[in-house]
């Protein structure tokens, strides 16, 4: 990724399903949308974990459950 243009993004990716096409995006469209994706549903589960009185574990550090924050 470091070394892409935004000419090695440009090219379109499909998402096939028995040979039907389900979805079309750019590269940087299919890369965008993944990373969303993560974030939508990391997301989702610390509400899970939140409503269930579950410790929120830290991804990217120390969460605000880690009562040494």
């Amino acid at each position: 990724m470091e070394k892409a243009t935004e000419a090695d993004l440009e090219p379109f990716w499909s998402l096939k399903y028995n040979g039907n096409k389900l979805a079309e995006w750019t590269k940087y469209a299919a890369i965008r949308h993944s990373l969303n994706q993560i974030t939508h549903h990391r997301a989702q589960l610390g509400v899970y974990y939140r409503l269930n009185d579950i410790k929120v574990p830290g991804s990217y550090g120390p969460s605000a459950d880690d009562q040494n924050f």
